[in-house]
């Protein structure tokens, strides 16, 4: 990892901002691109700069369409490295890119990890990315710090174990600010927003038997454990951060073992204990707290088209913009709940090299790729092949989500080189990362885009 010859580029790429009067973001939806686009939103209107940033859900043909009316230099952000030729013959203005894809090649204008030996996918976001040219621009922007992380964490590179690479230095960052800690603990989504029989109840990554989707069940089993599950002053249910360690080591033991009662694989039973990321200078037993609920806020917002919501509470907004965005993940907590009982009931077909689902006219097109990733835990599949999921967009377009994890990347799988490749033979667009990405294909391309993923794969992991 050359991390002082990427920071030098980072440094390039702001005095070459700094230069710059107007600007305007254009960022991806999810987490990741919002956290991307608050960072340099921020650092650039402290610098005195005119900036209006919009979010999209994927540079395509007609996205360019909108981009080419822009007036003002563009700064791209959590995407176009994979779509460079597109960007040089589409975009008259001045632009730089900020991203962590596969790049196509580099270019004076592009902050990308990947050239310097940093691995895009596990290593930094583009969030971290980002925030590595704001801290160039100006060393207060260290207290960004912590969306950073929020971008790291959404855009999974926590998984198995916890945040590696340059991801640290972010941390280490923070850490020295007092605005971020870190330790191993329970992961479940809830551990500071939710009642505890509410964090059981609605326990998704990974699925417990017995326990999500049945608050009684959630109750008795925390009765039987021996916790004092309700304050004794107010009676009401303690949330996670409320436990005292004795209580900790209780409950997540007792959960442990109930996945390997139910023969959960390891993929399964590693989701449980991972580095957790906490902001103490938020108000405890919020979202904001947590660096993965922080995460999963921004993604509801983006997801249910309110990008510009969740982009404020990265800048700080814990008024308005922060009520609605709880609003918002309420919301989405309802369609991912209702998208993954449907799957749960419709079933998955596989192939040889891949399992998949067709949601079209039921699950949403910006909601299908997380409910894919989702399938894993609570459907107890072994993770010995991708999945991947179709949906229907606006357009009549077959919207693709792929998902695979760690083990089968270190097999040889490339989700994003496949996507690529299967769509430039049935006339679709499609990239991202090793692990997670992304398509639109004709609709009566399906069959034959499958069939060439399949063979993809499968010659992937084959060598």
């Amino acid at each position: 990892m050359d991390f002082e010859g990427f920071y030098e580029k980072c440094k390039r790429l702001g005095d070459r901002l700094k230069k710059e009067g107007r600007l305007t973001v254009v960022g991806h939806y999810d987490a990741d691109g919002l956290a991307s686009t608050a960072i340099m939103v921020k650092a650039l209107q402290r610098l005195g700069k005119e900036v209006e940033f919009i979010n999209t859900r994927q540079l395509d043909s007609f996205e360019f369409e909108r981009i080419s009316a822009i007036k003002t230099p563009i700064l791209f952000v959590d995407m176009g490295s994979g779509q460079l030729d597109k960007i040089e013959k589409s975009v008259k203005n001045p632009y730089y890119i900020i991203d962590h894809h596969p790049p196509v090649r580099e270019t004076e204008n592009q902050v990308n990890p990947f050239f310097y030996g940093i691995d895009g996918t596990r290593e930094l976001s583009a969030t971290g990315a980002c925030y590595f040219v704001a801290k160039a621009m100006d060393e207060k922007n260290i207290d960004l710090s912590p969306v950073g992380i929020v971008g790291s964490v959404g855009d999974m590179q926590d998984l198995h174990g916890g945040l590696i690479g340059a991801n640290r230095i972010i941390l280490e960052d923070g850490k020295g600010q007092g605005l971020i800690n870190y330790h191993k603990n329970l992961t479940l989504f809830g551990r500071q927003s939710r009642p505890l029989p509410k964090m059981l109840e609605y326990a998704s990554e990974p699925i417990l038997p017995g326990l999500s989707g049945n608050y009684n069940n959630c109750v008795q089993f925390l009765m039987n454990l021996g916790i004092e599950v309700r304050d004794p002053v107010s009676g009401e249910f303690k949330h996670y951060v409320e436990l005292d360690q004795e209580e900790r080591k209780k409950l997540t033991s007792a959960l442990y073992m109930l996945l390997l009662d139910h023969h959960a694989p390891h993929l399964v039973t590693d989701m449980l204990i991972s580095e957790i990321y906490e902001f103490p200078k938020e108000k405890i037993k919020t979202e904001l707290r947590d660096a993965r609920e922080f995460a999963t806020v921004l993604n509801a917002c983006g997801r249910n088209d309110e990008p510009k919501i969740g982009v404020a509470v990265c800048m700080g907004d814990r008024k308005e913009n922060w009520l609605k965005a709880r609003t918002m993940l309420e919301k989405h907590r309802r369609e991912l709940r209702k998208g993954l009982d449907w799957v749960k009931e419709t079933g998955i077909q596989e192939t040889d090299n891949i399992y998949f689902f067709d949601a079209s006219g039921v699950i949403k097109e910006t909601i299908v790729g997380v409910i894919a990733g989702m399938v894993y835990g609570a459907m107890f599949l072994e993770g010995k092949k991708p999945i991947i999921a179709f949906a229907t967009n606006d357009e009549g377009d077959l919207k693709i989500s792929a998902r695979g994890n760690y083990g089968l990347v270190r097999k040889g799988l490339k989700l994003g080189a496949a996507m690529n490749e299967a769509c430039r033979k049935v006339n679709g667009e499609g990239g991202g990362h090793d692990v997670a990405a992304g398509a639109r294909i004709p609709p009566d391309k399906k069959e034959e885009f499958l069939r060439l993923v399949d063979e993809i794969v499968k010659r992937q992991f084959t060598g």
